[in-house]
C-alpha cells in the first residue's frame, strides 16, 4: 500500500455527525428588525461599514463618505456623477467612489445582490477605491435560500453577491484588503 492509498483509506474510514438542514420556514417566519439586526452584524463582520439612515439622508451622507473624491461614478438618481457612466476601463479604474443600489440583503452574510439593471457600468463595482451599496431594509431576507427564492439570476446578463471588501492573506501571512476589488464597502441602510 503506497502513501496515497493509505491516506485515502483513513478518510473513507471517518464518519461525521450529520447534520440537519436549516429549517427555511423558521428563518422566513423572523421579524424585520431581527434580521436587519443580522444583516447589521453580519456585514460588519464582513469588514463592511453599516451607516442605518433614511432616504432623504443618503445625499448627506454622501457628502461625510465623499469628502475629498473628486472621481465619483452614481447608479442613483439622487447623487450627482463626476465620472460619465459611458467611461472606459482605463477611467473606471482611477475611481475614488461608486455608489450603487441593492434589491437584497442577505442576513446571514451581509451579502448584497447587485443585478446588472443598478449598476451602469459593472466594471465600476469591482474597479473603485470605495463603493456604497444602499439598500433598503424592507429588502432583507434572512437567508441565501429566501434570497434565491426572490432573484431570477437568469432575468438580467450580469448580477453579483457582494460583501465587504475583498480580503487575502496568502502572500507572506498578511492581510491585504482591497486585494482585487474596492478597498472599503460601506452599506447605507435605508
Amino acid at each position: 500500500m503506497n502513501a496515497r492509498d493509505s491516506i485515502l483509506g483513513a478518510v473513507r474510514t471517518v464518519s461525521l455527525p450529520t447534520v440537519a438542514l436549516p429549517d427555511d420556514d423558521a428563518q422566513s417566519s423572523l421579524d424585520v428588525s431581527a434580521v436587519a439586526r443580522t444583516f447589521v452584524a453580519a456585514a460588519r463582520a464582513t469588514a463592511a461599514e453599516v451607516i442605518e439612515s433614511d432616504r432623504g439622508a443618503i445625499v448627506d451622507h454622501l457628502e461625510t463618505i465623499t469628502s475629498g473624491a473628486t472621481r465619483i461614478l452614481s447608479a442613483v438618481r439622487d447623487v450627482p456623477s463626476t465620472v460619465s457612466a459611458d467611461a472606459g476601463t482605463g477611467e473606471l479604474a482611477r475611481l475614488e467612489l461608486f455608489v450603487c443600489e441593492a434589491i437584497l440583503g442577505v442576513a446571514e452574510n451581509g451579502a448584497l445582490w447587485l443585478p446588472r439593471s443598478r449598476l451602469g457600468p459593472r466594471a465600476a463595482l469591482f474597479l473603485a477605491e470605495r463603493v456604497v451599496v444602499a439598500v433598503h431594509r424592507s429588502t432583507l431576507v434572512a437567508d441565501m435560500h429566501e434570497a434565491y427564492r426572490r432573484i431570477d439570476p437568469a432575468a438580467e446578463s450580469f448580477g453579483a453577491f457582494v460583501a465587504g471588501p475583498s480580503k487575502t492573506a496568502d502572500i507572506e501571512q498578511s492581510l491585504v484588503i482591497g486585494a482585487h476589488g474596492p478597498k472599503r464597502l460601506t452599506v447605507l441602510l435605508l
